[in-house]
């Protein structure tokens, strides 16, 4: 499936840092604002988005010479991802120089979320990244995490301007993709 490249009138301005969003499909939507690069995976995480995404870290890192932060929902309906991808984020990811910090968020207080975000959590440990990671039952979390993360990097972003460009994307691909296909 060819990934749909949005609209320049996707790009929103939000507490004076642009968010821009750079791929959009039914199954997931890729964003920047500050120096983060926001993923939300709803539906199935494929090889070649993944890869999209990587890519979009090396392009923010040009722009972000001290180093950017990957910050990634996945939400309740998404499929885990295949064998490449898993062994995509172990070594592409997991292992790049410019990621100062990792996030990822899988809400949920019931036992299945608690299991799938201490699966991803052994799983970033056992790839040994060389940066900050964390894995998170809320977005704003998440958020708090991040700041803290970026306020390392000499950097004053406040943790409710990074969950406000999260919900966004998560608003701008629910508005798109009403309901995901199966």
């Amino acid at each position: 499936m060819e990934l749909e490249r949005p609209p320049l009138s996707l790009t929103n301005r939000l507490f004076g840092n642009e968010l821009e969003v750079v791929a959009i499909d039914e199954d997931h939507i890729k964003g920047t604002a500050f120096n983060i690069a926001f993923m939300v995976w709803r539906r199935r995480t494929l090889l070649v988005p993944f890869r999209e995404g990587i890519e979009l870290v090396n392009r923010l890192a040009a722009k972000h010479p001290t180093g950017v932060g990957v910050m990634q929902i996945v939400e309740t309906e998404a499929s885990p991802p295949d064998s490449e991808t898993r062994k995509a984020l172990a070594t592409d990811f997991l292992q790049h120089k410019a990621i100062q910090h990792f996030s990822m968020t899988y809400e949920g207080a019931d036992f299945k979320a608690a299991s799938v975000r201490g699966i991803v959590f052994g799983a970033q440990a056992l790839a040994r990244p060389s940066f900050a990671y964390s894995v998170h039952a809320t977005v704003a979390d998440a958020s708090r995490w991040v700041a803290s993360q970026n306020r390392r990097l000499g950097r004053s972003d406040e943790w409710q301007a990074i969950e406000r460009v999260m919900q966004t994307l998560r608003n701008i691909h629910l508005e798109k993709y009403p309901t995901a296909s199966g």
